[in-house]
């Protein structure tokens, strides 16, 4: 905030009865805030304080509520009345000080008026300079008249949102772009709030739109956009119009998922398509490829670059504004009491739901493609009648849109049990699929219907089988026995056509022990070959003792030599007369009888003790 000496100066030019009523706005302010701490204290709302405010005080909510904004942000100066006073001129700030204001609010740290002002004031009293500073309200006249609002942008927001708000861009000729030929998606959320499952939720639509024409080829309304939207939206415009060369998509993770483009974001940044601007999605293993649609990528933060942008504000405009619940596009353009209307047990019982909003939605988006446009190369037609221009149209045969237009899966391993997606198991005993374990697959499944999926090579995008959904039992629940013996046959049969991929009729009588053998021993390397490797001698510790080793071996020999001549010698005579078995036994029980005897008087003695 500017210091007291700086307001008081400030508020020295201000006519007496201007500065009146700026006081008389901040003693309303100041006496609101306090009535409104006391309900608050009552367990009332903010909102509920300010009605009941500007009606005791016959005030209108919106201008009491832009005072406290202003009274919070800029103080005294921003209740002061500045009509009347002039323009102002170049001459109300010393040139020296704004060319130092401007160097410290262009700035991409975004500091506030308030602070570059109080800043170059210090300066000015510190150095002595003589600036002649104005007051706070005076200095946004002057920012908002000398300080183009595209260097604002540029210097305080940064390249991307000036280019997206200010910079000139290439227009395309309408013309040079065949009806039909290029389609632009995206997502948008609605600004308005409709119920689904007892609570409060804004829709976004996924759409399709026809450069050329401004033709919606397709749309999806749904809670949470993704792929799937996308596809569904796609599907709908394929059907009736065809589809397109090309498609125009954002940089979003689902509008680029792999999915569609057959690759991720990081893959493509890694070989910098994004940076090139299109890509060549024929080499490409995605839904556009299979399709022979070509893809470009919208530029971001460029909403040039997407012409469907310029829809979704025409549905803010036309459609979403007629809806009761409307809620605006940001807090500023809330409408007043939205909170306490969809309080309301009324409003909630009247409120659309899913279906009635698609419904409704469904009803505009037939009459804007009737109605007349203005645009540039429209010349009064409608987008249908300047679709019916083209010259050719593509076709997708019924039944193979309908094997495209599925949700496909990343890469996949098949497993024991089959394949996994989402926690939920296929194909446990089709036997297709357990002749691809251990392979990359990828599924494609109708998002309403995951009873069974369509299981192709992740390659080549064959089909190998429809994997129906396993089936699982609870634990500690009954097993009927004709559950089991399916379960049973199944696995049998899986089995069986395992085995049959041998024909064991091929070697019946052969002794394969023997043929290993002879196979081996035909593959034998002859020592003339052997002896012509390389040869790489280890020294160990012991290679210095190996002669000393061979001189001890012969002097042992040397004196271990047998006698000359035998001995005469009983050798029985070494050895103790043993006793016969007979007098063994009897020592053994006179030892044990005497033991016992002993123990006997032990117990004696000690009993008499």
């Amino acid at each position: 905030m500017i210091t007291s000496n700086e307001q008081n100066s400030a508020l020295s030019e201000i006519p007496a009865n201007k500065l009146q009523d700026a006081q008389h706005r901040v003693g309303v302010v100041e006496e609101f805030e306090k009535f409104s701490d006391s309900v608050v204290r009552e367990n009332g709302t903010r909102m509920e304080a300010l009605s009941v405010y500007c009606r005791q005080h016959n005030i209108k909510p919106r201008t009491l509520q832009r005072w406290i904004a202003r009274h919070r942000d800029e103080g005294w100066m921003g209740l002061v009345d500045t009509r009347g006073r002039g323009s102002g001129d170049n001459d109300s700030i010393s040139d020296e000080a704004f060319e130092l204001f401007k160097s410290m609010w262009l700035d991409p740290r975004q500091p506030s008026v308030v602070t570059c002002l109080r800043n170059i004031s210090y300066e000015n009293r510190r150095q002595k300079k003589g600036w002649t500073i104005p007051n706070l309200r005076t200095m946004y006249n002057i920012v908002s008249r000398r300080i183009p609002y595209p260097s604002q942008v540029l210097w305080r927001e940064g390249k991307a949102v000036y280019d997206a708000k200010c910079a000139p861009y290439i227009q395309a000729d309408p013309d040079s772009v065949e009806p039909g030929q290029i389609w632009v998606g995206d997502h948008h959320q609605f600004n308005c709030w409709i119920r689904h499952n007892g609570q409060w939720a804004r829709p976004w639509v996924t759409a399709w739109e026809d450069m050329r024409s401004r033709t919606i080829t397709g749309f999806y309304i749904s809670l949470s956009p993704n792929q799937t939207t996308i596809m569904l939206a796609m599907k709908k415009g394929l059907k009736e119009y065809g589809p397109p060369d090309s498609v125009k998509i954002d940089n979003g993770k689902d509008y680029d998922s792999k999915m569609w483009t057959g690759e991720t974001k990081a893959e493509r940044k890694a070989r910098n398509a994004l940076r090139k601007g299109y890509i060549d999605e024929l080499n490409m293993a995605g839904l556009y490829a299979m399709m022979q649609i070509s893809v470009s990528f919208s530029i971001p933060y460029h909403p040039q670059s997407k012409l469907i942008e310029r829809f979704f504000d025409t549905v803010d405009c036309q459609f979403t504004k007629t809806i009761t619940t409307y809620c605006g596009k940001d807090s500023e353009r809330k409408p007043e009491g939205l909170n306490d209307m969809l309080a309301s047990q009324k409003v909630i019982g009247n409120a659309l739901d899913l279906e009635r909003f698609t419904k409704l939605f469904g009803q505009y988006v037939e009459v804007y493609n009737n109605s007349s446009h203005s645009g540039k190369g429209m010349d009064g037609r409608s987008p249908l009648q300047v679709l019916a221009t083209r010259t050719s149209k593509r076709i997708i045969l019924d039944d193979a849109l309908e094997l495209l237009m599925k949700v496909w899966s990343g890469e996949l391993i098949v497993r024991k049990n089959g394949v996994i997606f989402r926690g939920i198991h296929f194909g446990q005993y089709n036997p297709d699929l357990m002749a691809c374990q251990g392979k990359t697959v990828r599924l494609a499944y109708d998002p309403t219907d995951m009873r069974r999926v369509d299981v192709y090579d992740a390659v080549t995008r064959k089909l190998i089988t429809i994997a129906e959904q396993n089936q699982f039992i609870n634990y500690g629940s009954a097993i009927s026995e004709t559950h089991v013996r399916d379960a049973m046959q199944q696995k049998t049969r899986a089995a069986k056509v395992m085995r049959g991929y041998k024909d064991s009729s091929l070697i019946a009588n052969t002794d394969l022990t023997s043929q290993a053998i002879k196979a081996m021993q035909s593959e034998q390397i002859s020592n003339s070959e052997q002896s012509n490797k390389t040869l790489r001698p280890v020294q160990t510790l012991l290679d210095g003792q190996v002669s000393a080793h061979k001189q001890l071996r012969a002097k042992t020999k040397l004196v271990a030599k047998p006698p000359r001549e035998k001995l005469d010698m009983n050798l029985e005579l070494l050895n103790p007369a043993r006793k016969s078995r007979p007098d063994f036994v009897e020592s053994y029980r006179e030892g044990i009888a005497a033991y016992a005897e002993a123990k006997a008087k032990e117990r004696r003695l000690a009993n008499s003790a």
